[in-house]
């Protein structure tokens, strides 16, 4: 039998410090606490989180580093190549590493630095840079709205003691209106659409600093279409032990917390701030399409059919594995 995840005192605390004089909190205050409490967060408390160990919770590229870095590194060096830069004069930037899992190390990096943001800490982003990143957005606060037959109605939390519920808003937020207004009115009662609004904010503050190189972010999401019409239960999850977990309500702190991005809203924002030779692509074609080199070392005839190397490969390309699961959005500003 599996163990269930456990409540965190000090997050239903923080949670109750934050909601109103009727217990209600907003859906983003909620997930923001949750996740990113100093002290106690998912993401901020020392945990081993990322791994096939059973211990934790979700399974990333990231696991497979050795591989997946000189891919990323191939593929950015060609990135940079098109918008006039080198490796040797650019700094690489990674968002969002979980503590000591970080893809590159400053030693065996062609580099001009290597810096690592973490969890909590500011965001500045040096003239010349890539700007990676391994499911940082899925991982920022959304909204939720549900239509109820005639209109869009939000939802945020309820909290009674140390127990959690849905419970709709009084009117809609102006950040959902934004979306609401671009959400069809034909569909069924309580189709249920996670309105990715963190990720959208995170990215157009990445973009509005005044920086060169290449964006590469790998990630999993949707077009607004598909979240829109074809995901009538929505797109967040729970994740625990490497189960997935549909009431994210479910003890907080202790659990992963996540949503599908919306892939044209990441695009809009890059073609806005400037940015070019937009792509989007399964991890699976971005490394057919922009690791040629590392594929051709994977397939080298005199390795022996059962080679790591090409074991990593298979779990990072197979469409059963993380090869369609994974999407990766590249673009370049020179």
């Amino acid at each position: 039998m599996s163990e269930s995840p456990k409540q965190s005192p000090e997050i239903i605390a923080a949670l109750a410090d934050r909601a109103d004089a009727n217990g209600f909190i907003e859906l983003p205050v909620f997930i923001e606490t949750a996740l990113y409490h100093p002290q106690h967060g998912y993401y901020c408390k020392e945990k081993r989180r990322v791994g096939k160990n059973p211990q934790s919770d979700f399974y990333t590229s990231l696991s497979l580093k050795e591989a997946f870095a000189e891919i990323v590194v191939e593929a950015s060096s060609a990135l940079l190549e098109k918008a006039g830069l080198s490796p040797a004069q650019t700094d690489w930037v990674e968002l969002g590493a979980e503590p000591g899992g970080t893809l590159l190390s400053p030693e065996a990096s062609p580099f001009q630095s290597v810096t690592t943001v973490g969890i909590g800490q500011e965001i500045e982003i040096p003239a010349h840079a890539v700007v990676f990143s391994n499911e940082l957005f899925d991982a920022q606060a959304f909204r939720q709205v549900r239509f109820d037959g005639s209109n869009w109605v939000e939802y945020g939390v309820q909290m009674q003691s140390d127990r959690f519920s849905w419970t709709p808003r009084a009117s809609p937020s102006a950040e959902a209106l934004y979306y609401i207004e671009r959400l069809p009115s034909e569909l069924p009662t309580n189709y249920t659409v996670d309105l990715p609004t963190g990720s959208l904010a995170l990215a157009r503050s990445i973009l509005s600093q005044k920086w060169n190189g290449a964006f590469v972010a790998f990630d999993y999401g949707k077009t607004w279409s598909s979240l829109a019409c074809d995901t009538p239960q929505g797109s967040a999850r729970g994740y625990y032990r490497h189960k997935q977990l549909p009431n994210i309500l479910e003890a907080p702190g202790s659990i992963d917390i996540t949503h599908h991005i919306c892939w044209d809203h990441l695009e809009n924002a890059l073609q806005n701030a400037s940015f070019r030779e937009l792509s989007l692509q399964s991890q699976e074609s971005f490394i057919v399409h922009r690791a040629p080199a590392f594929l051709q070392k994977a397939f080298d005839p005199n390795l022996p059919a059962l080679a790591p190397i090409r074991q990593k490969l298979k779990e990072l390309m197979h469409p059963a594995m993380m090869g369609q699961k994974f999407q990766a959005l590249s673009a370049i500003r020179a």
